[in-house]
């Protein structure tokens, strides 16, 4: 059996398959992946790996992220790299940790670029300033630390050779405190 970060080739069924919009996409991966969200950090017990969801990609995205039509694709950061793939999960995969509800400042450089109350809405931002500043952009958003679902993300766009480069954009979660904490301070 091959191992989901393997380089997916179109299945022979799927040539004659009607390309996806992105909103159908988007309803077929809720159904087949459901759980998943970027920045979640997972477990496979089938593979007894942990990853990071760093992109998910619907429609025409999907295609130009791993090269046909398969709907969706989603990309991972684990101990091996990133991967794009479209495997769908094993029922067995556990959720280590979700990114929680915050503030999320989308940066490039030192330049902040406003604030969000979800990761969807700051990834929308940078993902409409890469789209302008160069047609087809396709990021992904790697982790700086693959452990830690409040680890800044930044944006990486797939270069010569499918390999993902950074952009200079970066989203920066913000816990917002609920409380003053005395101890916080030292």
């Amino acid at each position: 059996m091959e191992h989901p970060n393997t380089p997916q080739k179109p299945k022979p069924e799927a040539a004659g398959r009607t390309r996806l919009s992105a909103d159908e996409a988007r309803a077929v991966f809720a159904t087949e992946v459901g759980r998943h969200v970027i920045g979640g950090i997972y477990h496979s017990a089938y593979w007894d790996s942990t990853y990071r969801v760093a992109g998910i990609h619907y429609g025409p995205d999907a295609l130009a992220a791993i090269g046909w039509d398969a709907g969706w694709a989603i990309t991972i950061q684990d101990a091996r790299g990133v991967q794009t793939h479209c495997t769908a999960w094993e029922k067995t995969d556990k959720v280590i940790a979700l990114p929680e509800v915050t503030v999320y400042r989308p940066s490039h450089g030192a330049l902040p670029l406003g604030h969000y109350s979800t990761p969807e809405a700051a990834r929308a931002h940078v993902t409409d300033l890469l789209r302008r500043e160069e047609p087809g952009a396709l990021p992904v958003w790697l982790a700086d630390d693959l452990d830690d679902p409040l680890s800044p993300v930044e944006a990486n766009c797939f270069g010569r050779g499918g390999v993902p480069e950074p952009t200079g954009y970066v989203i920066t979660p913000l816990t917002i405190a609920d409380h003053y904490d005395p101890a916080a301070d030292e």
